[in-house]
């Protein structure tokens, strides 16, 4: 596989990188309110097809991939980088692609693994966000949301931002090997679950490595899809919904 070399150093600056965190930070009272105006209008409206909890998580994941993903293309066009910087590298894709696919499959299963070693000593952590929202699921066309959210929409602007935009700022200073880990600790601590602190960090950490080692981030966007997409059909099929 021919390998992508990284830029040696990113033109943007840590305070670039925070300000993305301010703008979503600062969108969490729209998303709330967002959030109680789609609760209105499926009642008022009857909607059928996608149960409310999937019509919210939708709706966050979209303000949060769109203002995500804008604040990264503002903040580092302002100085002067470009697509090819934060890793947009679409050349020789099928063998990126193959490589995120069987890379994330293995990435998905190892996630799950140390994810039952860490339950096993502290304990069954706490349902997730998205464990909740299957709870409103009731037939197999509910899933659609669920997965343009979990495997589309947060895989594209996650990598951006954490393996294309982070990732180089840990880089430039401590090396491949270092940046990796910190970058993963930064991955998993902004999930805010510390009961699952460890099995994200440990997937950050493999999606930082498939960056690196393609120096493109289709690689790691795949990758994490297809690790999100495992998580999700999980939930999908313990829940028992059969249509």
């Amino acid at each position: 596989m021919e390998i992508e070399k990284l830029p040696h150093r990113p033109r943007w600056s840590w305070w670039d990188a925070m300000m993305v965190l301010v703008a979503l930070f600062a969108l969490i009272p729209v998303t709330w309110a967002l959030r109680k105006i789609i609760k209105n209008a499926v009642t008022a409206l009857g909607v059928t097809g996608s149960s409310l909890q999937t019509l919210l998580l939708f709706s966050a994941t979209v303000i949060q991939a769109t203002v995500m993903v804008l604040a990264v293309i503002v903040l580092t066009r302002r100085k002067g980088s470009t697509g090819k910087d934060l890793g947009l590298i679409w050349q020789n894709p099928r063998n990126k692609i193959l490589t995120g696919l069987l890379g994330g499959l293995v990435l998905g299963i190892g996630v799950i693994g140390v994810g039952a070693l860490v339950s096993a000593i502290t304990g069954p952590p706490p349902p997730q966000d998205i464990e909740r929202f299957f709870s409103g699921i009731k037939t197999g066309r509910d899933l659609w949301l669920p997965f343009i959210s979990v495997s589309v929409l947060a895989p594209f602007s996650e990598e951006l931002y954490f393996r294309g935009m982070i990732y180089p700022l840990f880089r430039v200073r401590l090396g491949p090997a270092g940046a990796m880990v910190l970058s993963a600790l930064f991955f998993g601590a902004l999930h805010l679950d510390l009961y699952r602190l460890i099995p994200i960090s440990a997937g950050g950490i493999v999606l930082a490595y498939f960056y690196e080692r393609t120096g493109s981030l289709l690689t790691s966007m795949v990758a994490h899809s297809t690790w999100n997409t495992l998580m999700l059909l999980m939930l999908f099929l313990a829940g028992g919904v059969t249509r």
